[in-house]
């Protein structure tokens, strides 16, 4: 939210000094202000605007115990209401916090933090008191950037970094576009665009929107070029280089596969890698379901390699005479007169053909059955039962070891 000169009403914490929150109300000129005030500094209202060239709209919010928190804060409220029913948009609205006894302007604060306004802060470069009173008059200097926000922001971050580090990209981008909408300094928005951005390219990732990923993963590293030109961070530097390496690997599967086009091994490991993140995050029938479309996508792929053939539209002729008679009566689709094989057929044919991939299938066929056992029993599939931590992991385990899983990688962690 960019500062607008044109602010139609003030909420201004009154005690102390008239000079600074003079200063403050005749810069910005408001229609009406609304003073929050205890009884001994309401009668600085009148000198306060004694100077002024013109005369706002006035009101008051009393305090009686302005060493109260829960008093004050309950005024402050009230003040924050008046200026809702006002109907005026929050950034017509600036909350001025130089005023009163610390307990108010901390109530003030409190009041107005889930509102979007400017806040405005008068201090100054000369105090009395030896330098801890009242700053002097004509020492006044305005501080329009003191918003609450920066500091709630910083506390957001904490929260951000912990639900990005465990995955939950979704909540990271709800709770970074809230915050966006308010008024930031630079080195706090800047740093929210780009986390915002990595969060939406590993969501879509991992939601096998690859090319949607590749181009948010593009813009993630551009605005956190920027952010680090303006304010160079070293613990954002592995961030970085790990952001890089997955542009790199991802720009390479969308090459190989023609931009998701045509099956590749690539695709194979991708998905091996997704499963592992969703037994991290203890999502087991997701998992479970990526471990064995990966087995079903390495045999369509070793299929393709072996025939040239897609293993859903396999003319009769091109099964092995000693398979083609029982497949010909299982698999063929009366439509196309095609057969659409599916795993462990898949596997067979190349078996038969001399395909290595079938005998390593062979060999594991006990191993694998139980895979498809625990498939079919998932709710995600055919069953009613949750695949559980034991399961899923032997699940992995196995078809890794089938596939020869050597490329394991994760998304990176925002220090």
């Amino acid at each position: 939210m960019t500062l607008s000169t044109d602010i139609r009403l003030m909420i201004v914490s009154l005690g102390g000094s008239p000079e600074p929150i003079r200063l403050s109300i005749g810069r910005y000129r408001p229609e009406q202000v609304i003073f929050f005030a205890s009884h001994d500094s309401a009668a600085l209202a009148g000198e306060t605007l004694a100077a002024l060239d013109y005369k706002p709209r006035l009101a008051f919010e009393i305090t009686e115990d302005p060493n109260s928190l829960l008093e004050c804060f309950r005024k402050a409220r009230q003040c924050v209401q008046r200026a809702r029913i006002s109907g005026l948009a929050p950034d017509r609205v600036m909350l001025d916090y130089t005023g009163g006894t610390k307990v108010m302007t901390a109530a003030l604060l409190l009041a107005g933090i889930d509102q979007r306004y400017h806040y405005n802060y008068v201090g100054g470069d000369r105090r009395d008191k030896e330098g801890v009173g009242v700053v002097l008059s004509g020492h006044e200097r305005l501080f329009t950037e003191m918003s609450p926000w920066a500091v709630w922001a910083e506390e957001e971050r904490r929260q951000i970094v912990t639900l990005f580090n465990r995955r939950r990209y979704a909540a990271v981008i709800e709770i970074i576009d809230g915050l966006l909408e308010n008024d930031l300094p630079t080195s706090i928005g800047g740093y929210f665009k780009f986390v915002r951005q990595a969060a939406y390219a590993f969501l879509r990732w991992d939601q096998f929107e690859l090319k949607q990923a590749m181009g948010q993963l593009q813009k993630a590293q551009d605005l956190l070029a920027a952010h680090r030109r303006d304010f160079p961070n070293a613990e954002l530097d592995a961030f970085r280089d790990e952001l890089g390496l997955l542009s790199m690997r991802l720009e390479d599967i969308l090459t190989q596969t023609k931009d998701l086009m045509e099956p590749h091994p690539l695709l194979v490991a991708d998905l091996l890698n997704n499963a592992r993140r969703q037994m991290a995050d203890k999502r087991n029938d997701d998992a479970a379901a990526r471990i064995y479309r990966a087995l079903e996508l390495y045999g369509q792929i070793c299929f393709r390699q072996s025939t040239g053939l897609d293993n859903d539209a396999v003319p009769p002729s091109a099964v092995p005479a000693e398979i083609r008679a029982e497949f010909e009566a299982k698999y063929r689709d009366t439509k196309t007169q095609k057969l659409k094989l599916p795993l462990q057929a898949t596997f067979r044919f190349l078996r038969h053909s001399g395909h290595e991939a079938g005998e390593r299938f062979q060999a594991r066929q006990n191993e694998i059955k139980k895979i498809q056992s625990n498939r079919n029993h998932s709710i995600l599939a055919h069953g009613l039962k949750p695949v559980s931590d034991k399961a899923v992991e032997s699940v992995f385990a196995t078809v890794a070891a089938f596939l020869e899983f050597l490329d394991p990688y994760d998304f990176p962690q925002l220090p």
